[in-house]
């Protein structure tokens, strides 16, 4: 397994941000879930309170038909018996598109049913369609899905509208209304048209506000998670990660890696060349860790390791999926291209800070600590530890190598010691 040139990695066992990722979405379908239990009791009201009132006032109700009344009581039982099973059903299954789709084409069809049995063209419930579409704002991740439904709504209002004028299916009159509208063509083409634009109207504004919210959201979630200077995860987030990852990695039998780099002599470049140049510096090598580590080939991406600033010029790097000998080949192939690149990249920025061209290309090197899970520990604090000592020999000795934990047999005819790589016992948990 060529590990260097791997970007892209899928397994059977949900990575951290899917579970995070599976979580909102089910969060946001209970929140849909709850708000159709209460749009199915209103629409209950709404057919019992009017019938009620009608029947105090004496008010002639024999142009309902029976039919009217049966239809749209069973589309009311349907719609409540599928929203029950969703209730209980979305938090067992792995993959909820699918459900969500589901869910809106039966709502679809429950409110072109209710729709046809309390007028089609004369009816009120027209806007029953809006709600549809903004609870495809909420619960579909792609945008796409809402217009889809938008147009959906818009040809299933359509299509009852032609069904109707022609006699396919026979109208259902309504008291109080003017039941020749039913079969108006100019005004069944208006009103199609008029519900059309408003529900395309309603997707458009969902889909701009949803989105407007989402990127204030990761926003405000880059601020909390994220360091300011480096753009990597903080020193916080990378604990709760390294927990997170350890437990998932636990709970499926997964191996685990940690990286911990230091810059070799960092103090020394600020003192010759100034605070804010070594500030670029970290952001060069911050630059170089990123176009090393894995990302998720779905959308929305990800990365699949985690780089994290650990302290001043200390980076840490969590790989799931990895055993310690892939960590290796990832740690030396990283050391060798900040050696290679950070250096040339600073060139420029010594020359904006100082003035005068360098005489020599600055000597930019890591000394960078390996442990893995379980290999060398089991929990979030002695992993860490492992590695940070790790590192530290590497730092004691020559710098600029890669010093794994603790000693490890190679697999026959194989040799995990590269050039700038050395090893190091440590005392197992």
């Amino acid at each position: 397994m060529d590990f260097s040139k791997l970007k892209y990695i899928s397994t059977d066992a949900p990575t951290t941000d899917e579970l995070e990722l599976l979580n909102e979405s089910g969060i946001r379908i209970a929140q849909v879930i709850q708000a159709r239990w209460i749009i199915l009791g209103i629409l209950a009201a709404y057919g019992v309170v009017p019938y009620v009132i009608f029947q105090h006032y004496s008010i002639d109700l024999s142009s309902i038909s029976t039919l009217q009344c049966v239809f749209p009581v069973l589309a009311w039982c349907a719609m409540a018996t599928y929203n029950a099973f969703f209730l209980y059903s979305y938090q067992s299954l792995a993959n909820i598109r699918p459900l969500n789709q589901i869910q809106l084409l039966l709502d679809l069809l429950f409110v072109t049913v209710v729709i046809h049995f309390s007028g089609g063209a004369v009816s009120w419930f027209w806007p029953m369609y809006l709600v549809v579409t903004l609870e495809s704002v909420l619960v579909m991740e792609k945008y796409s899905d809402t217009f889809a439904f938008a147009l959906g709504a818009s040809l299933a209002y359509g299509g009852l509208l032609q069904l109707e004028f022609y006699g396919i299916i026979p109208s259902v009159s309504m008291p109080f209304e003017n039941l020749s509208l039913q079969k108006t063509l100019p005004y069944g083409v208006t009103k199609w048209a008029w519900v059309t634009l408003i529900n395309m109207s309603v997707a458009t504004i969902g889909v701009y506000l949803m989105k407007t919210i989402r990127l204030r959201e990761e926003k405000l979630k880059r601020l909390v998670i994220k360091d300011n200077l480096t753009s990597l995860y903080n020193r916080a987030y990378f604990f709760f990660r390294l927990n997170s990852e350890i437990q998932r990695a636990k709970r499926y039998n997964r191996p685990l890696s940690l990286l911990i780099m230091d810059m070799d002599n960092f103090k020394r470049f600020n003192d010759r060349y100034g605070h804010l140049v070594g500030d670029q510096l970290l952001r060069e090598l911050s630059n170089t860790v990123l176009s090393n580590i894995r990302y998720s080939a779905g959308k929305p991406s990800y990365e699949l390791d985690i780089p994290c600033r650990y302290g001043g010029d200390e980076f840490a790097i969590i790989l799931p999926e990895t055993t310690s000998a892939q960590a290796v080949v990832v740690a030396d192939r990283l050391r060798k291209e900040v050696n290679v690149k950070c250096g040339h990249e600073m060139m420029a920025h010594i020359h904006a800070a100082t003035g005068s061209h360098p005489l020599e290309v600055p000597d930019v090197t890591v000394s960078v600590g390996v442990a893995s899970f379980p290999e060398h520990a089991s929990m979030t604090e002695t992993l860490v530890k492992a590695a940070d000592d790790a590192m530290y020999v590497s730092k004691r000795s020559e710098k600029n190598k890669v010093v794994v934990s603790e000693t490890l047999t190679p697999p026959p005819g194989t040799s995990l010691l590269a050039e700038g790589v050395t090893r190091v016992s440590t005392v197992r948990e």
